[in-house]
């Protein structure tokens, strides 16, 4: 994991022609506004907890939880006090079932 004092990493995690990515955040660091318009994005939390808001819609996450921001759809990560990593993953639309059970298994003891 690669952390900044600057602004939070985004790195492509190998093999996935950066449709995943490693978000690292150091505290009180974010992502602003955005959207993806022909992708939604999921995110799993890997280490610590932070606030994303998804439209209208806040919600408070730590590890172990899953995201999902849908295409076209305005969202930003808020981080808090402690370090912040997340997994991001870029899939369209129709694939979001098959994705999540496939990262799931990924991180599911």
């Amino acid at each position: 994991m690669d952390f900044s004092v600057d602004k939070y990493r985004r790195m492509p995690l190998p093999n996935t022609k950066g449709l995943m990515r490693l978000l690292c955040f150091e505290p009180n660091q974010n992502v602003p506004f955005h959207r993806h318009p022909e992708a939604d994005e999921i995110f799993y939390v890997l280490k610590g907890q932070g606030e994303i808001s998804v439209g209208a819609e806040k919600m408070k996450v730590k590890n172990g939880f899953f995201v999902k921001a849908a295409a076209e759809v305005l969202h930003q990560w808020k981080n808090g006090k402690e370090r912040l990593v997340l997994i991001s993953v870029l899939i369209p639309p129709s694939s979001y079932v098959y994705a999540a059970k496939i990262i799931q298994t990924m991180f599911v003891e």
